[in-house]
């Protein structure tokens, strides 16, 4: 009698269990990973876990195949994002800010940054000259896009969310500033005053307190129609269709640990218009609720301190 060798049963019994591994490890990690979505899509803020929740984002990347050598250092992100995300749209990570960018509008939703003051109190080694034109995020695909030309022979100006000023320490973080989704339109008369009245008093708050998360983005405000129809109207420009928001807010979270290990948050709304520059920066503060209400973003809703004594009317517009 011959005995059927067994060789070839046993070699595909082994190939199938292989298989079924692969395939039932890959599933559990989209599981898990639709579960770390499902959470932070509930509690995009989550502070004590976010070391963890990065980590398992970018293991499922590597284990899809993807090239991880371009990936962010998940220690980095979580630094930057130590206070939550605002939102989960189309992020993207740079050196010293991550913003979630809005594709149809072609600008940010929000940029978040880390500013410490030894930058901002270190002598430059040497002088940074700004690029020549703004810079090109070749990870948006172009059709969602803005360029240079948009802002050619328009009345706007491309303002930055992030602020160069903060970064001449470093050079290179200093020229990421100029990349084009840090860019948005504002008008002359509010880059040329409060605007820069407020980033000069963020960066005299870094100073004193040592480190300050800044979240700047843009805001389009509803005006009344009639006594009960209310419409968002804005312009656009360039070929691009470059939205121009109607505001613009910035969160401050300011770490002053040598009075209270808890962060104080402020609140500003600025119109995108020509504004006095005799008023106050106390005029412009605004309640974060609403401001999370009209920009659609949900901000650091942790313990903090109810109050900072710093006098914002002293403000040093060189810093």
């Amino acid at each position: 009698m011959v005995v059927p060798s067994l060789t070839l049963p046993i070699a595909l019994a082994a190939l199938t269990g292989l298989l079924g591994f692969i395939v039932g490890a890959v599933l559990q990690q989209d599981a898990s990973y639709r579960n770390i979505q499902s959470t932070m899509a509930n509690d995009p803020y989550i502070y004590q876990r976010r070391q963890q929740i990065f980590d398992a984002t970018m293991f499922f990347t590597f284990s899809l195949g993807h090239d991880t050598s371009q990936l962010p250092d998940s220690a980095h992100v979580a630094t930057l994002m130590k206070y939550g995300f605002p939102g989960l749209d189309d992020v993207h990570v740079y050196r010293n800010f991550v913003l979630s960018y809005d594709r149809r509008n072609r600008i940010a939703h929000w940029v978040c940054e880390h500013l410490e003051s030894e930058c901002l109190t270190e002598t430059p080694a040497t002088i940074v000259q700004k690029p020549a034109e703004f810079l090109i995020d070749s990870s948006i695909p172009l059709i969602f896009r803005a360029s240079q030309l948009d802002y050619r022979n328009s009345e706007w100006i491309g303002g930055h969310l992030a602020s160069p000023h903060n970064y001449r320490c470093d050079p290179s973080k200093y020229i990421e500033t100029f990349i084009l989704p840090n860019i948005a339109p504002l008008s002359h008369g509010l880059k040329s005053k409060i605007w820069t009245r407020l980033e000069a008093y963020i960066r005299e708050l870094t100073i004193k307190c040592g480190s300050v998360y800044v979240y700047t983005g843009p805001l389009f405000m509803p005006e009344r129609i009639t006594f009960r129809n209310w419409a968002i109207r804005h312009q656009v420009i360039g070929m691009n269709t470059v939205a121009v928001p109607t505001h613009f807010f910035k969160v401050i979270i300011a770490e002053c640990k040598e009075r209270d290990d808890l962060p104080y948050m402020e609140g500003y709304v600025l119109p995108n218009a020509d504004i006095d520059n005799n008023l106050e920066l106390s005029s412009f503060i605004s309640n974060i609720r609403d401001i999370e209400h009209f920009a659609g973003l949900k901000f650091y809703d942790g313990a903090r301190r109810p109050q900072l004594h710093h006098n914002i009317q002293t403000i040093d517009p060189s810093l």
